[in-house]
């Protein structure tokens, strides 16, 4: 290191190939201080929204004071080699439930409504209506974005959204709130399904990307545009951190407004259409919050109530009431 005439010079040596050096002056440095700003801003926003916000969970706690009491006793006592042990043993759990009920989903068809399907159905008309209609006059605006600033938005929106799940489980931790721990971990599930699917729908596909000018019907052509890896994790990640503060709107419209950002950041880099973007957030948010959705049915205590046949109401003997 050496500093002269007010500059400050970093010089680097590489380890891989090259052995030449690379100088980073103080001013470079500031520059790049500049353009994360707003990611620094960004944890610190979530970190005082943590900090300062109860939980659905802890909420759902002040409504049972006896969950609550049992809750805090056992949850003060424990060590943090405990906790993560725990957390562990949970998350290869979850694993292996979860990997059961998605098999067995197609038996699920009774739950299925008619309003579901058609709010469904609306969802997924939404991705060929962009592409017939708004990926070539978005895909003009996008590239109007300087890439310099299409890169900030993208990193702002993967790292604020990825790292508030690291503040959210670091919380859980603080206060022995596993449930909160335990959202985080369901996210961290929901965005390694949704990322494997994301892998599986580009090689189905096959869509050309922007820059390749071919168009925004270029399908089956051996692309990797539809959908965007970069954007899906973000989505979900947004769908965690929601669920966790029981989508309040307060917490819900910043989180999915930076995965927004990170998916206007890629189209900016001329690298995804717009409906690209769309099919990110459907797969991210949807497969994060059918996770959830298994959990809960999972946690939903079973009951069962049995009742005597009254004289009058037919043949004598009893009435067994199951529910799961």
């Amino acid at each position: 290191m050496r500093a002269g005439l007010g500059v400050l010079v970093l010089k680097c040596r590489t380890i891989i190939g090259d052995t030449s050096t690379e100088e980073l002056t103080l001013p470079d440095f500031k520059d790049a201080c500049r353009r994360h700003k707003v990611l620094i801003f960004s944890y610190i926003f979530f970190l005082c929204l943590f900090a300062l916000s109860p939980s659905r969970y802890s909420q759902a706690s002040d409504q049972d004071p006896a969950a609550s009491s049992g809750q805090t006793s056992s949850g003060t006592g424990e060590s943090l080699s405990t906790a993560l042990a725990n957390d562990g043993s949970y998350f290869l759990h979850s694993l292996y439930r979860d990997g059961i009920d998605l098999v067995k989903l197609p038996l699920r068809a009774n739950e299925v409504t008619v309003t579901g399907v058609l709010v469904a159905t609306a969802i997924l008309g939404t991705i060929p209506a962009t592409i017939y209609g708004l990926d070539d006059p978005l895909r003009r605006n996008a590239k109007n974005i300087p890439d310099s600033t299409a890169g900030t938005l993208t990193t702002v929106g993967q790292g604020t959204t990825l790292g508030s799940l690291g503040l959210i489980y670091g919380w859980g931790l603080y206060s022995h709130d596993d449930e909160a721990r335990h959202a985080v971990l369901t996210g961290v599930e929901g965005i390694g399904l949704s990322s494997l699917l994301t892998v599986g729908i580009k090689a189905a596909f096959g869509r050309k990307r922007p820059e390749t000018n071919a168009g925004p019907r270029a399908f089956f052509q051996g692309g990797q545009s539809f959908i965007s890896g970069d954007t899906t994790p973000t989505f979900a990640a947004a769908a965690t951190i929601s669920e966790a503060f029981n989508y309040r709107w307060w917490v819900a419209i910043p989180a999915y407004s930076l995965a927004v950002m990170t998916g206007v950041g890629r189209m900016g880099k001329d690298a995804h259409w717009a409906s690209d973007i769309l099919g990110s957030a459907l797969v991210g948010a949807g497969t994060t919050e059918l996770l959830f959705y298994l959990h809960r049915q999972r946690e939903t205590p079973t009951s069962l109530i049995i009742l005597p046949m009254l004289p009058g109401q037919g043949t004598p003997g009893v009435t067994v009431v199951f529910n799961w």
